[in-house]
């Protein structure tokens, strides 16, 4: 389960000592200020959630027969009754195409010409995308819908996976790489008519990984939602941070009150 992450890890360190600049008449451009910034907090977030998320135990005997149903929310205990084989694997194959929408981004020209800026932003996007979910699995262990239903194997319970529903990170990774590929393309084409087709697509194909987690019984609504929405920013933000028009900037500022120093965090865009 590591080895792609740390493939993603180490694909972001390269980067940082490869990035180069925009062309001029691009909407986007890199820094070593801004691309710093992103992938040093990614690094230090895919290894502080990474410890996180490793530290979670297989799930007992015990455990399994200490669950109640009744014991979950009713806006999510539905899903406790939900297990699917099939809907994990088409979750499986709808991510893997949600993961691959940008690679769309290569087929004209425009693009085609910045294909180093937009390779840099995506994998930050990923960086991003793949770790933060950790966090929440690590710190929250919740026990996955399935554990619920006596339709599931035993052995499947059995496991550490078992405890981590939230939140969901295919749902993450999805809406972060649709997002982005959805943002990237309106940048480049502002006044296509295709644009209401592509976000609508985009957002599809994200959702339909998140209807299948829950029904496969991975994941409780609440999952879904907090990982469409994570998702949803780091596909956005990302991007937005890159803009050449955009002004946003990060920035502290010291000053000194009667009740002693203080630190001002200004971001603005």
């Amino acid at each position: 389960m590591a080895t792609p992450k740390v493939i993603v890890l180490l694909i972001s360190c390269l980067l940082l000592f490869t990035i180069q600049n925009a062309y001029t008449q691009s909407p986007y451009k890199l820094s070593w200020k801004t691309d710093g910034l992103i992938i040093g907090t990614g690094i230090v977030s895919a290894f502080v959630s990474s410890s996180i998320d490793d530290s979670i135990e297989e799930m007992t005997l015990a455990e399994i027969n200490g669950l109640n149903r009744m014991d979950v929310n009713a806006f999510d205990r539905g899903a406790t009754k939900n297990y699917s084989e099939t809907a994990a694997r088409v979750s499986d194959v709808f991510l893997v195409a949600s993961a691959a929408s940008p690679f769309l981004l290569l087929g004209n020209k425009e693009t085609k010409s910045d294909f180093g800026i937009i390779s840099v932003m995506y994998l930050e996007t990923m960086l991003h995308g793949v770790f933060l979910p950790s966090y929440g699995k690590g710190l929250a262990q919740r026990v996955r819908p399935f554990a619920y239903n006596s339709k599931a194997p035993l052995e499947e319970k059995l496991d550490s996976e078992t405890k981590r529903s939230f939140f969901s990170g295919h749902t993450t990774w999805a809406f972060s790489t649709t997002v982005f590929f959805a943002s990237v393309y309106s940048q480049y084409h502002p006044n296509s008519k295709f644009k209401p087709y592509v976000w609508t697509g985009a957002l599809l194909a994200a959702t339909t990984v998140g209807v299948m987690r829950y029904s496969a019984g991975a994941h409780f609504p609440t999952d879904i939602l907090v990982g469409a929405g994570v998702g949803s920013l780091v596909g956005y933000l990302i991007p937005k941070l890159h803009e050449t028009k955009n002004k946003s900037d990060l920035s502290f500022t010291p000053f000194v009150s009667k009740n002693g120093g203080l630190m001002m965090v200004n971001y603005s865009f």
